[in-house]
């Protein structure tokens, strides 16, 4: 029958506190492969990013088993995208043990989407912020000016977009004023020289259009113009934006929140101009239409005033004839009242002289007054001898 040690023999051997155990193991670890890096591939979970310190934790799991982890804000900082639960990732870091709570955890010094570039993972994600904030919306669009007379250009002074867009312009429209905030386009500095160059045209009086521009290039070369900061800039412009980086078929964050993406910075020194040729046909045109439209409205007064003259006229013979109608009802009264018509009769008509005093009483009148006896035909003087009352 084989023996076993007694408790009292083990108590003979040393005995650890748990920090010294702890301790000891984090020593064996580290000795084994902590120094080492290594590369681990699971499914993230429990992930927690929103600690003031910038810190993320989360547990890295397969279907058997899960392993802690923290990616430490000095080194999440030039990682791309942020991790989400249930995102298959691959993890480069260090094993360590966390000795307060005796586990063991890998410190993550880099982390890659499995099957997707962290590159392309970020963009899609900062895409979806941007679309939930309405950035991209066609509500905030703005039209551009019809004839804007200030230009700003954010562009590298020295490349061929900044050539062709002041070629075109000066060939479309001579004389109008262009800006140039000149920045780098590409590489780690151009996202913070681009948003400066913006910053600084919103500054400038009367300007009414801004042209942000690149020519072409591969992703890499073209990287800078996806941006958030960029973007937020061009989200805050006074004024309408257009974006005009690489060719037809690149489009990056810049292009989504401008207010017209051009294919090109060509196209766009020609969306953002017309032609003067163009205008000035477009000037004759509306003159015909307005001399044209003057015409057709004084031929519409013309018949107007035709027809309130027939009217006038037709109005004012009713007045006429109802009047000479009136009239002739008047003479024919007045006529009919008048002292002849009453001489016609036989009667006469005395008036004392010398102040042509109608007589109707005799005893208006005494012996010796002279009147004037009026007839139907002729008058005669005559000296009153006597009256009868």
């Amino acid at each position: 029958m084989e023996e076993h040690p007694s408790f009292k023999e083990l108590l003979k051997d040393h005995i650890y506190t748990v920090s010294e155990i702890t301790a000891r193991i984090k020593e064996t670890i580290e000795e084994e492969i902590g120094f080492e890096y290594v590369w681990i591939v699971g499914e993230i979970s429990n992930f927690k990013g929103n600690y003031a310190s910038g810190h993320w934790y989360f547990s890295l799991k397969d279907k058997d088993t899960q392993i802690s982890a923290v990616c430490f804000k000095w080194a999440n900082q030039y990682i791309k995208f942020i991790p989400e639960n249930g995102m298959e990732v691959i993890c480069c870091g260090q094993i360590s043990v966390y000795e307060k709570q005796g586990s063991y955890q890998i410190n993550v010094r880099y982390v890659e989407p499995k099957g997707v570039g962290a590159q392309a993972l970020a963009l899609e994600q900062l895409k979806e912020k941007l679309l939930a904030e309405g950035l991209f919306s066609e509500e905030r669009k703005r039209p551009l000016p019809y004839l804007p007379q200030k230009i700003g250009i954010v562009t590298s002074p020295t490349g061929a977009a900044v050539k062709d867009i002041l070629e075109i312009l000066d060939r479309r429209f001579p004389n109008l004023e262009i800006l140039i905030s000149p920045t780098r386009v590409q590489g780690d500095e151009a996202p913070k020289e681009i948003v400066s160059a913006l910053s600084k045209l919103y500054k400038v009086d009367e300007i009414e259009l801004i042209i942000l521009a690149r020519g072409g290039g591969s992703k890499e070369d073209l990287w800078a113009f996806n941006d958030e900061g960029i973007a937020r800039e061009i989200a805050k412009s006074p004024v309408p934006v257009i974006s005009a980086v690489g060719h037809e078929i690149d489009i990056t964050i810049a292009d989504l929140v401008a207010d017209v993406r051009a294919a090109t910075p060509s196209m766009a020194a020609e969306i953002a101009v017309r032609e003067k040729s163009e205008l000035k046909q477009d000037i004759a045109d509306l003159k015909e239409q307005i001399a044209l439209a003057l015409n057709n409205r004084i031929e519409v007064y013309a018949r107007e005033v035709d027809q309130l003259q027939t009217e006038f006229v037709h109005y004012i013979q009713i007045r006429l004839d109802s009047s000479v109608s009136e009239l002739a009802n008047l003479s024919g009264n007045l006529d009919a009242l008048s002292p002849l018509k009453v001489l016609d009769r036989g009667y006469s008509i005395t008036q004392k002289l010398p102040n042509m005093e109608t007589i109707k009483n005799s005893k208006k009148l005494k012996k010796g007054d002279e009147v004037l006896i009026n007839f139907n035909k002729g008058k005669a003087k005559c000296t009153v001898k006597e009256t009868k009352n």
